[in-house]
């Protein structure tokens, strides 16, 4: 009995567990998801050790190379006609005997770079360095416009189900009363099969949008680097007053090719580029200066001078190569670098352009539109409902209106959405971090 009731115990407590990791809610604001978005998203903080890697490459590159020891000539062992035939040298290590017969070259290589091609190597990983902190930046920016427009999809999908859903109970009410109706005799089986149809479609619609709702979420989940059990909510997305304008933005066109300029982290990468290439080409003509290596050596019984002691040095004689081809190469890379800045400065210009177009494209659609146009429709939709319940309209009429109803609304989330997501390419494009102000 008492094994019985530990079992229970025990199996309540799991299934209260399983309960607790299948209703994981969470609810956020978009500041509050944008702050966990920096704090856990798992390839932003991949991406941010590429800083580390760039200023690894700036340490390696102030190293001097390491010098060379050489140890050779050295007899492991001498032969009976070795000793009768050589000279004896003084004993090893304060011993008279030891070390007689041996022979040993010891010598040590240092190489020294001219030109200051150390230097230069600095400059180009220094180069590198804020081109990927250029990188860094731009990838920022790209996962907040892919998590901004992500969430704006997010919340037109939770919108748009909940007035499918919304519409899908009012149509079960008004088919359960057709029923009744039906079985008195008072409506056709044609009326009743009709709003079933409807709600088929509706609900078929829902399933569809509920596809599209899950998916966006994972999205976010992984983004978010949270629990795949997780069920995300949040709050005060969209503009529930719908006071969507650009006159609070100062949108001037030049303005803000100025500031894309100056700030788009893609155009400071290709400017980046540039100057990487000129110091390329400054390295590249500096190997044509050929670096000395110096030398200082021990000969020990291999030479006419008992223990010598010699220096001397080594240097490549720049008859045959003189780096052309990497001159030649480093100096076409700078053009092509330059190439590439002029065309992406005028993509941002052009982009900034077009984003501003659109953004005040979608912002014209709000300006006859407010809270009280979506309240008139809601209130005109339960009023065809009560209508059509006390069969003071016909069918035709209630469903043509509940379709434009539908339609009407979802126009409004979907150009919300647009509005949103042509301010997040606007941000993109120009740096920048403007926002819609919160109500």
């Amino acid at each position: 009995m008492k094994k019985t009731i530990v079992y229970y115990i025990l199996l309540l407590l799991s299934l209260g567990k399983i309960t607790a990791q299948t209703n994981n809610t969470v609810t956020l604001t978009q500041d509050e998801a944008e702050k966990l978005l920096l704090k856990n998203n798992l390839s932003l903080l991949a991406e941010k050790l590429n800083l580390d890697i760039a200023e690894a490459a700036i340490i390696q590159a102030k190293v001097w190379p390491n010098p060379t020891l050489t140890v050779d000539e050295m007899n492991l062992w001498a032969t009976d006609y070795q000793k009768r035939n050589g000279e004896q040298l003084p004993g090893l290590f304060g011993d008279a005997d030891f070390g007689r017969y041996r022979q040993v070259a010891a010598q040590i290589e240092q190489l020294v770079e001219l030109a200051g091609k150390r230097k230069k190597r600095v400059a180009i990983a220094q180069v590198s360095q804020e081109m990927a902190s250029a990188y860094l930046e731009d990838f920022l920016l790209s996962l907040r416009t892919e998590f901004r427009e992500t969430l704006y999809h997010f919340e037109y999908s939770r919108l748009y189900i909940e007035l499918l859903q919304k519409q899908s109970n009012s149509l079960e009410t008004l088919i359960k009363a057709y029923r009744d109706q039906f079985e008195e005799g008072n409506v056709s089986k044609v009326d009743l099969i009709r709003l079933q149809a409807t709600n088929f479609d509706l609900k078929n619609e829902i399933i569809d949008e509920q596809e599209s709702l899950n998916a966006q979420q994972q999205n976010l989940l992984v983004m978010l680097n949270l629990p795949d059990n997780t069920t995300l909510k949040f709050t005060a997305i969209f503009d529930d007053t719908f006071q969507y304008t650009t006159t609070s933005y100062a949108l001037q066109i030049e303005t803000l090719q100025d500031k894309a300029i100056a700030l788009q982290p893609l155009l400071k990468a290709t400017g980046l580029a540039v100057n990487k290439a000129e110091n390329q080409l400054a390295y590249e003509k500096a190997q044509r200066v050929p670096d000395v290596t110096f030398s200082v050596g021990y000969d020990r019984g291999g030479n006419i001078m008992q223990d010598f002691i010699g220096v001397g040095f080594s240097l490549d004689l720049p008859i045959f190569d003189r780096n052309k081809g990497g001159i030649q190469q480093a100096t076409a890379e700078i053009s092509q670098a330059e190439f590439t800045h002029q065309q992406a400065t005028l993509n941002v210009k052009t982009k900034v352009r077009e984003s501003v177009a659109n953004l005040e494209q979608v912002a014209d659609f709000f300006e006859d539109i407010d809270a009280d146009y979506v309240k008139d429709l809601d209130t005109a939709m339960e009023a065809y409902n009560q209508f059509f319940k006390d069969q003071t309209i016909n069918m035709i009429n209630y469903l043509d209106f509940m379709e434009a109803y539908i339609e009407n609304m979802q126009i409004l989330y979907e150009n919300q959405q647009q509005f949103f997501n042509a301010l997040e390419e606007l941000n993109y494009i120009t740096g920048m971090n403007l926002q819609h102000p919160k109500k």
